[in-house]
Formats: structure tokens, C-alpha cells, sequence
């Protein structure tokens, strides 16, 4: 289900736990890497946010 969302081209929004606190994230997915288990966002910014797959919550 999440790679459903992730090959999409918009953007995608993200809650995920990042050091115990529930955060929210709006951007377009520039790498997916499976092996180290991280996702990096570019957001509005083009700001780079690398997030851990074992704490994303939800994509919508």
C-alpha cells in the first residue's frame, strides 16, 4: 500500500514518529531507499527530510 502512494508524482503527506513525537510532513518523495529502510521528502522548500518507514504512521 505505501509504495502505491509513493510512485505517485503529487504530493503526498506523511505522519510519522520521529524520536516519540507525531509529526506531519507535506512534500514529493525523492528517494526511496530500501535496503537502509528510509524515505526523503523534498518539501514546498526543497528542503530534504529523510524519514525511517518503521515510524510512518499514515500517507494521504
Amino acid at each position: 500500500m505505501y509504495l502505491k502512494k509513493l510512485v505517485q508524482n503529487g504530493l503526498i503527506t506523511i505522519d510519522y514518529y520521529k524520536n516519540g513525537a507525531l509529526k506531519t510532513l507535506k512534500g514529493r518523495v525523492y528517494c526511496l531507499n530500501l535496503k537502509e529502510q528510509l524515505l526523503s521528502l523534498k518539501d514546498e522548500k526543497q528542503v530534504l527530510h529523510s524519514i525511517r518507514l518503521s515510524g510512518i504512521k499514515q500517507i494521504y
